[in-house]
């Protein structure tokens, strides 16, 4: 009968500590404080997440880069194959390039942005600005007139210039020819008598 009172101690104790882990996993579970805590915890940890997929880590700058060297190695075999895989690639390349990534988000909010209808908001805005936007084209307008007019009159002044210039020095080409070949002329003369 000892061995069975010192059994059924031990079995007490341990169901007991048992029990002891129960009860702890239940107000764990049901006291606010550490409910909150957990919710904190698992929002870290999404967000550290996040901002790894788009910052990137110093392992996976790492990794990234010896599978762009092993990507580079395997040539076109890969290309074909990595066509399939556009979307992933895309998410796979700006980790760790925020730029990268914002350039992308934009490009997506410009498709998304195009092919959406135009609000009664934007219509309003587009015509409240509508006459300012008139006015600059008109101001561009006139500004790329006015420079096209006086590169148009400098160049006519300049062809002007050539002209003028091509004409005096081909009269004296001519003076000076005319004036070499009577020399020749008096000189062949000279030279006969």
């Amino acid at each position: 009968m000892g061995e069975e009172a010192e059994a059924l101690k031990t079995d007490i104790e341990q169901r007991r500590e048992n029990m002891s882990g129960t009860i702890d996993a239940i107000e764990d579970r049901v006291v606010p404080g550490r409910i909150i805590e957990r919710r904190k915890s698992a929002m870290r940890g999404w967000v550290t997440g996040a901002k790894e997929k788009v910052m990137g880590t110093a392992s996976g700058m790492t990794d990234q880069a010896s599978g762009t060297a092993h990507k580079v190695s395997d040539g076109m075999s890969s290309t074909v194959e990595a066509a399939g895989h556009v979307p992933e690639q895309v998410q796979r390349a700006t980790a760790g390039s925020p730029l990268i990534a914002g350039a992308v988000a934009f490009g997506i909010g410009a498709l998304v942005a195009a092919l959406l209808p135009e609000t009664d908001a934007e219509h309003r805005a587009v015509a409240s600005v509508q006459p300012q936007m008139s006015a600059a084209v008109d101001a561009v307008k006139d500004a790329g007139q006015h420079a096209l007019d006086t590169a148009r009159s400098s160049g006519q002044e300049a062809v002007e210039d050539l002209k003028e210039s091509a004409s005096s020095h081909t009269q004296e080409v001519g003076d000076t020819a005319k004036d070499a070949g009577q020399r020749v002329k008096e000189s062949a003369t000279n030279a006969s008598h």
